[in-house]
């Protein structure tokens, strides 16, 4: 980035999206300046300020690079309208403009455009050939599609004539814009202004050109008037006096009449109105006219015409105040030059004068070539006030030498604008025999080609010797390389032509170059520098919508009429295109246009609607105040239609099937798969999916995975939406063979395991398997004999458990059991023993030594009696002791085993001693 100051420029245009469901609004844009530009805001021509609602942001992310964003919260219909962002600093100002227009809240927003609105990658430039006599005006300009190029001459289109020429040339979607100008003369001075429209936009920019009288010749017999800047409105401190001024050119000198609009005739000068003319320069007057003791009755909009015999020229200046009576927004006076700079030169000190007016006070920058000059020892800056808005600008040099040389530059920037002064400072040289200082013989000239492809800048100088030639660019030397290629050409003695030539220049190599050359006799420069005017042209009075433009449907559907209703204050041109093409009146199609005051209520009826009337439908509305777009989207919806009956994909290898089906809808319809009367509903094997083809076109599939024969059946489609439903002819999934898989060998796991039966109990013996099969085979056998199923032998087989049941076993189910499982090529096999559980033994009385009896206690004694149902009790024993019976059913070992136990815990517990066998049946 460049380390010199520099007004603002654009690298990307103000853009418009949508935030919260379009209930936010950001536009944004990005740009360069150097030093940080102040941001303004308007809608129309009001100044917006920050609330509740709007916000606006300046973010840098970058050297010198800025990121402007302005917000809009909660929209409403009021906020549209035309939007400028101005952003300015020291060095100058630009703006933008974009229109916010609102589409009918429940269609769709329109589709964007692909493409670019036009840009001015580099801005008006002039040239000069064959000695003056003809002016080159140049831009380049960045779009897509080819934009249209229109240039105009103090508010004049220009037609192509022998006299003025005009050229469009292009390198992919960079175009290369001039005008021609032949037999330049005095009445060509004024403002130029280009203009590139193409279907995305618009972009305009304007240069001015001055001389002096002395400069170009002036027609035999005069010319015609011609405003060359915009009237400047200035109020006095006290509020009470008002004066326009103007600056016209014209030959002989022309006469000038004042009108206001509202009085429709010529104003009288004298008591509160006066009129003075006065000559600055040759053929060129300012005009001032003077209101004293101003009254809000002065408002409204003055015109004043210059005429001579060759024609006349006008120019308007809108006059408003507030309730105080001050001026709304009263504009300044932008900075110029009335004069020829001048040189003068007293001993040692050189002093260089200029002239300026500007209102309010501009920032003066003083350059030599393309750098700055700041007060020192050798350089002082004067400026001293000669009137309220005129100044004496002075920049003083102390002991001038050769290196002084050259082209000094004065720029003056206010907030109205900027201008620059250039003063060309040259040395005699003292020619001898020797040699001599190089000198500058001709202008420096930029020549494009007509591709735009390569740049030439070139410059003719004479030096004695050849000179040492170095170019310069923001303070870099410029070297060759493959972009840049470099010459000196010798074309007569002590003539010689230096040549810088770009290929495929682009905006990054726009600037101000130097060509410094030098020699032992000393040193000078030459500038190669474009200054461009540009500005944004007042859209106060152009046509804006107070109402957003909708569509509306009549009588049941059978009438559909797009409507937008404007305001401007001259009626405008209507144009109504479909998807870019103009639609003409026709019996199905009427275009209306009534007006009330200044708001036009503009309409489109279209009358029995079809699909293919749909689309996007794009309303112009124009005058040469201004233009508007209205952007309507008309969808007309029908029933869905299925042409053909589906479509059946199947994959047997990977078990998949795919269903599908081509609707003709104007939006996604609802969609529903059934198999015979049964809605599929999506799940991990069933999965529908509905995607647009192009617009008003649906495929619709139904995604089948791990396919089987459970899925063969007849389908079909159901599409629906709100006019109604379709239904798909059948499509049946039948006759499909699948791939058997390799059998997976039987792997048993946990094995059989060793057990023992109690006899009359049941057994029970299971195996698990690793892979689960329900088509493996299982056998059960015992002591090798394969075992039946039976009333006690029951067999179960789950696919992942074998399991086999022995109910009631006797003596001779144990055994060896083996369960072998097998497919068709493999098998396992486990094998486990059962055994009979064995009985318990009977307790082992020990013999010991007769206890000794307690004392005060009897030894209990033991009598075994049967009762009458045959049971056994021992006498000391009542009903509230533990008592054993022996039945008939219970076998005499037991019954003894467990008596023998009662008897002698009972012993012990009443004589604390032990009962031997012996004390109850002898000696064995």
């Amino acid at each position: 980035m460049a380390d010199h100051d520099f007004a603002p420029s654009f690298t990307q245009k103000p853009q418009l999206r949508q935030e919260d469901d379009g209930n936010r609004l950001v536009f944004e844009c990005q740009l360069i300046a150097k030093p940080k530009p102040a941001i303004e805001w308007y809608r129309s021509e009001e100044l917006l300020s920050q609330n509740a609602r709007t916000k606006f942001k300046i973010q840098s992310f970058g050297e010198n690079k800025y990121f402007v964003v302005l917000e809009l919260d909660d929209v409403i219909d009021t906020d549209a309208g035309l939007y400028k962002v101005k952003a300015k600093n020291r060095m100058g100002e630009v703006s933008a403009s974009i229109n916010l227009n609102f589409s009918p809240v429940d269609e769709p927003v329109e589709k964007q455009i692909d493409g670019l609105a036009p840009t001015f990658i580099k801005k008006p430039s002039i040239q000069q050939e064959n000695d003056g006599k003809r002016l080159i005006f140049e831009c380049q300009i960045q779009a897509d599609p080819k934009p249209q190029i229109r240039w105009s001459h103090n508010s004049k289109v220009i037609d192509n004539t022998p006299r003025h020429k005009f050229k469009v040339q292009n390198d992919g979607k960079l175009y290369f814009a001039t005008l021609e100008v032949d037999n330049v003369t005095f009445e060509d001075s004024g403002k130029y202004k280009v203009t590139a429209k193409n279907e995305l936009g618009e972009s305009s920019a304007t240069i001015s050109l001055n001389f002096d009288s002395e400069e170009v010749p002036v027609p035999a017999d005069g010319f015609k008037p011609a405003f060359t800047e915009r009237p400047v409105t200035r109020q006095s401190d006290d509020g009470k006096n008002i004066v326009f001024e103007c600056r016209c050119i014209g030959d002989p000198k022309p006469t000038y009449t004042w009108q206001v609009y509202h009085e429709k005739n010529e104003m009288q000068m004298g008591g509160r109105f006066s009129s003075e003319t006065e000559e600055d320069q040759n053929h060129c007057y300012l005009i001032r006219f003077t209101i004293r003791d101003v009254k809000q009755l002065d408002r409204g909009v003055y015109n004043v015409v210059a005429k001579n015999k060759h024609g006349d020229s006008s120019a308007i200046i809108n006059l408003n105040f507030d309730s105080s009576a001050k001026i709304v927004n009263p504009e300044g006076k932008p900075p110029r030059f009335p004069q020829k700079p001048t040189i003068s030169q007293k001993g040692e000190v050189l002093s260089m004068e200029c002239i300026l007016e500007a209102l309010p006070v501009a920032d003066i920058t003083w350059f030599h070539g393309t750098e700055t000059i700041t007060d020192g020892e050798r350089f002082k800056i004067l400026r001293k006030a000669i009137s309220n808005d005129t100044y004496l600008l002075t920049l003083q040099i102390s002991q001038p030498t050769a290196n002084d040389g050259g082209i000094y530059r004065c720029h003056a920037f206010n907030p109205f604008g900027e201008s620059n002064a250039h003063i060309t400072l040259n040395f005699k040289a003292n020619e001898n025999d020797r040699g001599f200082a190089p000198s500058f013989v001709e202008k420096p000239k930029i020549i494009p080609n007509k591709l735009g492809t390569l740049i030439t800048m070139k410059c003719r100088c004479r030096s004695k010797p050849k000179p040492t030639v170095k170019w310069m660019r923001k303070k870099q030397e410029v070297k060759s390389s493959n972009k840049v290629a470099l010459e000196v050409k010798t074309v007569d003695e002590d003539t010689y032509e230096l040549t810088l030539n770009i290929k495929d220049p682009s905006a990054e190599d726009g600037g101000s170059y130097s060509c410094v050359i030098s020699n032992e006799f000393g040193e000078s420069s030459a500038t190669l520098n474009l200054n461009i005017e540009s500005e944004q042209e007042s859209t106060k009075n152009a046509p804006i919508f107070v109402e957003k433009p909708h569509i509306v449907s009549l009588d049941n559907g059978k009438l559909v009429r797009m409507e937008c209703k404007v305001k401007t204050d001259l009626k405008p041109d209507i144009t109504w295109t479909r998807e870019g093409r103009i639609i003409q009146e026709t019996t199905k199609l009427k275009i209306t246009m009534t007006a009330e005051k200044d708001v036009y209520h503009i309409s489109l009826v279209l009358k029995d609607p079809q699909t293919e009337d749909s689309g996007t439908y794009k309303c112009n509305i124009k005058n040469i105040l201004g233009e508007l777009n209205a952007n309507l989207i008309l969808n007309i919806e029908i029933v869905p239609v299925i042409k053909e009956k589906p479509k059946l994909v199947t994959n047997v290898k990977k078990r998949t099937a795919s269903i599908e089906c081509a609707v003709a809808s104007r939006f996604k319809p609802e969609c529903i798969w059934m198999k015979e009367t049964t809605v599929i509903k999506e799940t991990h094997r069933h999965m529908i999916k509905i995607e647009e083809t192009r617009q008003g076109e649906f495929s619709v599939k139904l995604n089948i995975t791990e396919l089987s024969e459970a899925d063969f059946g007849a389908y079909k489609l159901v599409a629906k939406n709100d006019k109604g439903q379709a239904t798909s002819q059948v499509i049946e999934i039948k006759d499909i063979v699948f791939e058997k898989p390799p059998p997976t060998k039987p792997i048993i796991d946990p094995k059989l395991k060793d057990v023992e039966v109690d006899e009359g109990g049941n057994l029970t013996l299971a195996v698990g398997l690793v892979h689960p099969d329900r088509h493996f085979k299982v056998y059960w056998m015992k002591n090798k004999t394969i075992l039946k199923t039976s009333e006690t032998v029951i067999q179960e087989f789950s696919g992942r458990m074998a399991k086999l049941t022995v109910k009631n076993c006797t003596v001779e189910d144990a055994g060896t059991y083996k369960v072998s499982i097998s497919n068709e090529q493999q098998s396992d096999e486990s094998e486990a023993k059962v055994e009979e559980a064995k009985k318990p033994e009977v307790p082992k009385i020990m013999e010991t030594k007769e206890p000794e009896p307690k004392k005060g206690l009897e030894a209990p004694s033991i009598e075994i009696v049967r009762d009458k149902g045959g049971s056994r009790r021992g006498s000391f024993l009542d009903d509230r002791r533990p008592s054993l019976l022996m039945g008939d059913d219970v076998s005499s070992s037991s019954i003894e085993a467990r008596l023998f136990t009662q008897m002698l815990t009972l012993y012990r517990q009443y004589t604390g001693t032990h009962l031997w066998s012996s004390d109850l049946f002898g000696k064995r």
